[in-house]
């Protein structure tokens, strides 16, 4: 599997090559300028072997298309950001029969303790093999992990048709590509193209990559991708009203939050492991 890391401008902070260095696990860093390599081999956080410079105009969705062509057709490949904080899974992951997990508000944070097991990123790299695997079982294309650290949100196994959170894709090659219009939640538009296309894009919830978020540097704060994130929300919801709505939030405005809608699951799939 291949394993891309898109970096920005966190030239001193990126961490996510840094984790994978330390495993000796082969992957690509996307950079957009020359600028950009020499800066990130400067401070340490990249080598310049691993690193390829794309000449692309800012955005994430745009860099993630070159990873795409830099694959083969049919090949699988792993997309994560480059702010990678730690890796965890539930504890005993392995020995789990169960589809889903008896978790209640009474039990949670017994639960809550046994999703804090550290992995190494060899190990995360295994699920993400797994992933692809089930995925191609049920003819799906688009895979993603855990993106709320919430035990109740995370009872089930796997989840179907819900978002693939763009912290870390597994994506195997298709004629889809990521729209360069959205460039705040690509992630919601690759992932509702996927469901509209192809009918399935599975989650597994048992599995968290957790980074950093919003954190200073990368694609901004925020408050300053909210005139975008709003613009990209409205796109979306326009372009996909059959599997994307507008959610509230507590403090975001309205408008700029949006939700893969519920109707979308595959009622087949529920219930398997």
């Amino acid at each position: 599997m291949r394993v891309f890391v898109f970096g920005y401008n966190r030239y001193d902070s990126m961490t996510t090559s840094l984790i994978l260095e330390r495993e000796n696990i082969p992957h690509t860093v996307l950079v957009h300028t020359e600028e950009a390599k020499h800066l990130f081999v400067k401070h340490g956080t990249a080598k310049a072997e691993r690193i390829t410079v794309t000449n692309n105009p800012r955005g994430l969705g745009i860099q993630r298309n070159t990873a795409l062509e830099m694959m083969a057709d049919g090949e699988w490949g792993l997309f994560l950001v480059d702010d990678l904080k730690e890796l965890s899974e539930l504890r005993n992951y392995d020995r789990v029969t169960e589809p889903a997990l008896p978790i209640t508000e009474r039990n949670q944070k017994h639960y809550a303790e046994r999703f804090k097991n550290p992995i190494t990123a060899t190990t995360f790299l295994r699920r993400a093999e797994q992933l692809a695997k089930k995925c191609d079982s049920h003819s799906g294309h688009l895979g993603g992990f855990c993106a709320i650290n919430n035990p109740l949100f995370r009872k089930k196994h796997w989840s179907f048709n819900v978002l693939a959170d763009g912290r870390a894709l597994v994506i195997r090659k298709t004629h889809l590509r990521f729209d360069p219009v959205v460039q705040t939640i690509d992630d919601y538009g690759f992932t509702a193209l996927n469901i509209r296309t192809f009918g399935l894009v599975v989650v597994n919830q048992w599995v968290l990559p957790d980074c950093k978020r919003y954190s200073e540097g990368g694609y901004g704060s925020l408050n300053e991708r909210m005139p975008q994130k709003l613009a990209d929300a409205k796109y979306l919801v326009d372009n996909f009203p059959d599997i994307v709505a507008y959610r509230d939030k507590p403090g975001h405005p309205y408008g700029s939050h949006i939700a893969i809608r519920q109707r979308n699951k595959p009622k087949h799939l529920m219930n398997r492991r």
